[in-house]
């Protein structure tokens, strides 16, 4: 007899509620994005494709990282606007502050 054991793990929900609306897009990750071989969920993402930077005043963020993405498959997809955005939940499991300078760096998203 063969037996063998797959861990499954779970995104937490970034998207506070579906209305329908969404607008996700593709995106390859840079390696820089990347950190023990994973960037997790609910980071904000620039357009090279790695993490948003934040300086005194303003963010390079153009969308949310909807899913755990690893570096062997570095395809994921951007939360891009007229999404509600779970704002504990994705700040939490991303290990990312959502400052001012993010929120208003994503005016179409609201952070729930």
């Amino acid at each position: 007899m063969k037996f063998k054991v797959n861990s499954v793990s779970v995104n937490p929900p970034i998207l506070k509620r579906k209305l329908g609306g969404e607008l996700f897009t593709p995106i390859t990750l840079a390696s820089t994005a990347f950190s023990g071989g994973l960037c997790k969920a609910g980071t904000p993402i620039n357009a090279s494709g790695a993490k948003a930077t934040t300086s005194s005043s303003s963010n390079d963020a153009i969308g949310i990282l909807l899913n755990d993405v690893t570096d062997d498959d570095p395809n994921g997809s951007l939360v891009r606007a007229f999404a509600t955005v779970n704002a504990t939940e994705g700040a939490t499991h991303s290990g990312v502050s959502y400052d001012t300078a993010l929120k208003n760096a994503l005016p179409l998203i609201v952070f729930d």
